[in-house]
């Protein structure tokens, strides 16, 4: 039930003849129907007020009043209830009866803020009016500031009523909790969420989930982590939901608990709680890479991108390629880092395939690779990328003459000696050079012999 629903439904039947000196209790918790109290209430201390009675005159002007407002024409009710105000001799009691049926019409009439005034105007005169009445004012207009986000003067409602009430019920402990919350005092919101689930354990009552989550919160702003795993724990055991299992995961982290972390996510991720959290699904496979698991890591990103529960982006398919790499699974690999190379136009992604590729004897497609590794290290400026330029260049020579295509090999090693910068790389182009030599010569020593 809503805040205003609840406020709306405060009963209207103040007084029911001109010797009743009593005005209904103006209001029900803002929570719903309240729950019952983990104490006994204490004795009602007698009030040393005196209340004036209600005029017969006056009260059949309210009775008409009422009869207005239960067919819902409220501005005839107004009229009548105003005009009852403006008799001679009005007695305040008489008054705060008035303002309480204009605040039921205000209620009516959503206007909240001329409820409050009339509320307001009832506390003018509340030393004429039962005490009990004046306390249910409190908290009613505490409930309705904090309608209006005043929760200053909701508050300061609250301040007023708490140490005046005989028994605080469960649901108002929890309504004052959400007052501090809002104005950031954590520790005091804690305070009165704990008192309200004490009090509900010792009555055996439900203990709402909510409540916890309200200290959750709180622990969190307050960064108090150990706090919050014990909260998130407490959560899990008894609302047993996949987001409890990912946060766990996430603040053993931030305790520096990493085993206990992995753990968890491993757990949430085997019941299919990270199904609908692609970074978290990203971040397991990353974890897994770096605990030496480099198979489990590509098993979690493949069937990922297989149900469409992570987008296949280039670095995505990028991570997946290097645990397959890592799995020593090369065949499998290729395909994902293709993929992030052709979209990032990545040169040393290209020459790590063409390296796959050549230890997969898959040479015309090695050689595909290290030319797409020329040719976007060579408009590049950075040293690494220039560096590789020249090892592309000798590979991509190494893979023409394994395919027996010995002039383009001649071709590729004639470009790398000009692309060598001091004596080491090209004595290494040489090395390459002989070695072409020496298969050109047993492929033509080969071919005599046929």
């Amino acid at each position: 039930m809503s805040i205003m629903k609840a406020l709306k439904s405060l009963p209207v039947a103040i007084a029911t003849a001109a010797t009743i000196a009593v005005i209904a209790p103006v209001g029900t918790p803002i929570f719903g129907p309240d729950v019952a109290q983990a104490q006994e209430k204490p004795k009602k201390k007698k009030s040393t007020r005196k209340v004036p009675a209600l005029s017969l005159d006056f009260h059949k002007k309210i009775t008409k009043g009422q009869e207005a407002m239960d067919v819902k024409n409220f501005a005839e009710a107004k009229t009548i209830i105003n005009g009852a105000l403006e008799r001679k001799g009005v007695n305040n009691y008489e008054k705060a009866v008035a303002f309480q049926y204009l605040a039921n019409i205000a209620f009516e009439e959503e206007q909240p803020r001329e409820a409050i005034r009339y509320y307001e105007q009832i506390l003018d005169v509340r030393e004429q009016i039962p005490e009990q009445l004046e306390i249910s004012l409190l908290f009613n207009l505490a409930q309705l500031w904090y309608v209006q986000e005043d929760f200053d003067k909701s508050l300061q409602y609250i301040n007023e009523w708490e140490p005046r009430a005989e028994v605080i019920s469960v649901n108002q402990l929890i309504f004052i909790s959400q007052i501090y919350y809002t104005k950031s005092d954590y520790p005091k919101t804690i305070e009165y969420v704990e008192r309200g689930i004490s009090e509900s354990e010792a009555a055996g009552l439900e203990i709402k989930e909510n409540w916890y989550q309200l200290i959750l919160s709180s622990y969190w702003e307050l960064g108090n982590f150990a706090k919050v795993r014990d909260t998130l724990e407490l959560l899990l055991i008894n609302w047993p939901k996949p987001s409890y299992w990912t946060q766990l995961a996430g603040v053993y982290g931030e305790l520096g608990q990493e085993q206990t972390s992995f753990s968890v996510t491993e757990a949430a991720y085997k019941q299919g709680f990270l199904n609908d959290k692609p970074q978290q699904l990203v971040n397991h496979a990353q974890i897994l890479l770096s605990r030496n698991a480099p198979i489990k890591a590509a098993w979690v990103l493949r069937d990922a991108f297989k149900d469409e529960l992570v987008e296949q982006t280039a670095d995505n398919q990028k991570t997946l390629g290097q645990a397959y790499l890592l799995a020593a699974e090369y065949q499998d690999a290729v395909g994902p880092l293709s993929a992030a190379a052709k979209e990032d136009a990545d040169g040393s992604l290209w020459f790590q395939i063409g390296q796959v590729l050549s230890q997969l004897d898959r040479h015309a497609e090695a050689a595909e690779a290290f030319q797409n590794a020329i040719n976007i290290d060579s408009t590049d400026s950075a040293a690494d990328a220039k560096k590789r330029l020249l090892s592309a260049t000798m590979l991509k020579g190494t893979s023409y003459t394994e395919l027996k295509k010995f002039k383009e090999a001649k071709a590729e090693f004639t470009k790398a000696r000009r692309i060598a910068k001091n004596a080491k790389e090209r004595r290494s182009v040489k090395q390459w050079e002989d070695y072409l030599k020496i298969e050109e010569e047993r492929e033509k020593i080969l071919a005599d012999a046929r």
